[in-house]
């Protein structure tokens, strides 16, 4: 599993690198006083690592309101650890977006509950829908704490740029409630070619990610990011399943 997941890896890093360059190359020579094409240049590099994953095989969506997941529970403990460390270095390279990420607004241990209810309000039912039984999928609990990682710790990262930085930015130009709003409807719009044109699954994709990213700016306007990564990661475990 070990040598298998360093060799997904590589290659899902090797596939990358060309874009990731092109969208580096623009991010550095783009002033720091122009904030709003900085950050729709990070959500547009987040989008291509996040839809380039589909034809990798690292993930798949369905038409049954789930998605699968590689197996390889190393691979996704990589991809979510990989996100905090992006974290870390938009913090080094991005200082003056930071100024935008709130992360915890008014009780903490409130937000905290909100966050995990929120997203349990989305993923339960969908997790019902399905009928899937854990217990009759094989290698289910091995594979879990992978998946944890890459829930929290991938979505850590869509958060920040979605939450943190664009809705933080809104929020100094419009109203928190429009700025949620356009948080939420952004998000999906994002999801618009994974939906049309990788997956080819339409408007089941768009819908869902919709009331999710409206989920999670609300939840965001009201707790901070901190707990819109709780409800975002929290809906993604609760229909994830691993890839048989």
């Amino acid at each position: 599993m070990i040598t298998q997941g360093i060799a997904v890896l590589v290659n899902y890093g090797a596939y990358l690198a060309p874009g990731l360059l092109l969208f580096g190359l623009w991010f550095a020579l783009t002033p720091r006083s122009l904030a709003a094409m900085r950050i729709l240049i990070l959500l547009a590099a987040f989008v291509l690592m996040r839809d380039a994953m589909t034809p990798l095989g690292l993930w798949a969506l369905s038409d049954a309101v789930s998605i699968a997941f590689t197996d390889n529970a190393l691979v996704l403990a990589a991809l979510g650890g990989l996100s905090l460390v992006l974290i870390g270095g938009l913090a080094y390279v991005a200082p003056e977006l930071w100024r935008w990420v709130v992360w915890v607004k008014g009780p903490r241990a409130i937000g905290l509950v909100v966050g995990l209810g929120v997203g349990g309000l989305i993923g339960v039912p969908l997790r019902l829908y399905q009928g899937i039984e854990v217990q009759a999928i094989p290698g289910y609990w091995a594979w879990l704490p992978g998946m944890l990682v890459l829930a929290y710790g991938a979505n850590a990262l869509e958060e920040v740029l979605f939450r943190g930085f664009l809705q933080g930015y809104l929020e100094q130009q419009v109203t928190p409630l429009r700025a949620a709003l356009l948080s939420g409807v952004a998000f999906a719009a994002c999801h618009a070619f994974l939906a049309l044109s990788v997956t080819q699954l339409g408007w089941p994709v768009l819908l869902f990610t919709l009331i999710e990213g409206l989920a999670c700016a609300l939840v965001r306007m009201r707790y901070g990011v901190l707990a819109a990564t709780l409800t975002h990661g929290t809906a993604i475990l609760l229909i994830a399943v691993p890839m048989v």
